[in-house]
């Protein structure tokens, strides 16, 4: 037999039989890779990159685009009633964030143990975030308007409310609606995460401390939240994010009314894109935001990692 069909009918190696293997798994790999990352690119990279350029441009919605370096971001800078969104939008998110997680951490508590009608009662809890912002801002306006709205009316009937007292007329009220739509329409995800997180604890710590004498409040602080500091830094982080970046409760329910008081920083971008048609101004704007939203994200990332090193 010549040397080369003994070549072609050898067996192949270990080694050579591991390496193609490998390679076609790579191959399949980037395979189902391949929708997610043109998924990315049309709908995130694409987007951003036409942002940035038109932040350094005078892009009005009619007539010729007129390059502007960094007029746009400097006229932002200096704008007040960019920074009083900004405020506004900072306590608002830390408002909301720590209610929010406080709720959530309350029904996890609470929804957690086995007992009877415990699946209907996180569906129950669940079920608003199926549905989006602007209907649930919608649902909640036809609640609380000061003409039509049947809690304004039944408070009005029981005398608590005069004839004349619109919620949605003071600022403190409609924040105050706000932050309770906002953590009603979103408590639900936040609270399966931690119920998973909490599942994920072997059940002889907690007996071990129930031996140790342990109560509720030291088993919550010393075993429960410190083993869940995963799911419980996703939860802070995706909140926060959330929060910041509220706009629909704001524009369903007052608009940004009364006389501003709910404006937050992406609505300030949407009047200035949609309403004033400054689309150049309002992509400088949107990457300020993205800008704060990254810092933000660093400190949070930075805090909880220095949190859970100690």
């Amino acid at each position: 037999m010549s040397s080369l069909a003994h070549e072609v009918l050898a067996p192949a190696s270990p080694a050579g039989a591991r390496t193609r293997l490998l390679a076609r798994e790579r191959r399949t790999g980037y395979l189902l890779l391949l929708p997610s990352a043109v998924l990315i690119v049309v709908f995130f990279l694409v987007p951003l990159g036409l942002t940035v350029t038109m932040s350094f441009y005078d892009w009005p919605i009619f007539g010729a685009r007129r390059p502007v370096g960094l007029a746009n971001y400097a006229e932002a800078l200096g704008d007040g009633r960019f920074w009083d969104a900004v405020w506004f939008t900072t306590w608002y998110t830390a408002l909301t964030s720590v209610l929010g997680f406080a709720a959530a951490l309350g029904l996890a508590l609470l929804l957690r143990p086995r007992f009877p009608g415990r699946t209907i009662a996180r569906s129950i809890v669940f079920a608003p975030v199926t549905i989006g912002m602007g209907v649930a801002g919608l649902l909640w306006l036809t609640l609380v308007n000061g003409r039509s709205g049947v809690v304004i009316q039944i408070l009005r009937t029981l005398g608590v409310l005069g004839p004349e007292q619109d919620w949605l007329g003071d600022g403190g009220a409609v924040i105050a609606i706000a932050v309770v739509l906002t953590i009603w329409k979103t408590v639900g995800l936040p609270m399966l995460v931690l119920i998973i997180g909490m599942d994920s604890i072997d059940e002889s710590v907690y007996e071990a401390a129930r031996i140790d004498g342990a109560g509720p409040w030291s088993t919550l602080t010393r075993i429960t939240l410190p083993l869940i500091n995963r799911p419980l830094a996703l939860v802070v982080l995706l909140t926060v994010i959330a929060n910041f970046l509220s706009f629909d409760q704001f524009y369903t329910l007052s608009r940004g009314g009364p006389d501003g008081a709910t404006v937050s920083v992406v609505f300030y971008l949407y009047e200035q894109g949609f309403q004033a048609f400054r689309q150049g101004y309002a992509a400088a704007i949107a990457v300020l935001i993205a800008l704060l939203l990254a810092i933000l994200t660093v400190i949070q990332v930075r805090v909880q990692q220095r949190s859970a090193d100690e």
